[in-house]
């Protein structure tokens, strides 16, 4: 192994599903909500494709519902895991390049900017700024390219189990994170770290 990819949200932060708070806030289930987003274009949001202000105008389209305010912003409050920074550190001390690959939007990806919660990582490869989102395998190729690992020497954590069995299929060694100590072992044992 050479490269180590990790996901932000579920994996290096909690806290960071704003649907919650943002569905209390309009008035709506969460249901309604994520159909509304989907509608909307979440994941041409999550790929850069259009902006914040385009989708909450689609939002309103769609659901007839105005945003007040910037909600996606506003309702962003993650808080990092410590063990999972302590566990960065020991990975890039062992001599791994260790970057972020996380489906994100500008709002957060600043506030993550901001917080310094980006730091541990030698690069972020951004879904809105590479203009990819996980599952698409694209989203590791282009990773892979740019840091001129091939896949067998990548290894990716996500909560996510659609990306995990994507970023396999694409040929990476990949863990879903389900528990803490689930997640740091299986790392360990595969990057001999422990």
């Amino acid at each position: 192994m050479q490269l180590v990819i990790f996901d932000m949200g579920g994996v290096m932060v909690d806290g960071f599903d704003v649907a919650p708070q943002v569905a209390a806030r309009l008035g709506m289930s969460i249901e309604e909500l994520r159909r509304g987003f989907a509608a909307a274009g979440e994941r041409q949001l999550h790929e850069g494709t259009i902006t914040v202000d385009e989708f909450w105008q689609r939002f309103l389209q769609h659901t007839g519902v105005r945003a007040p305010g910037e909600l996606w912003g506003e309702e962003f409050t993650p808080v990092q895991r410590p063990a999972m920074y302590v566990l960065a550190e020991r990975i890039k001390a062992a001599g791994y390049r260790l970057v972020a690959g996380t489906n994100t939007i500008a709002p957060h990806y600043d506030a993550h900017v901001q917080r310094r919660d980006y730091d541990v990582f030698d690069h972020v490869y951004a879904s809105h700024l590479m203009h990819f989102s996980k599952p698409d395998a694209a989203f590791w190729v282009r990773i892979l390219a740019a840091e001129g690992v091939a896949p067998a020497e990548a290894l990716f954590v996500d909560d996510l189990e659609e990306n995990v069995v994507a970023a396999r299929g694409v040929g990476l060694t990949a863990v879903r994170w389900v528990t803490l100590e689930q997640a740091v072992g299986e790392v360990e044992r595969v990057l001999g770290v422990g």
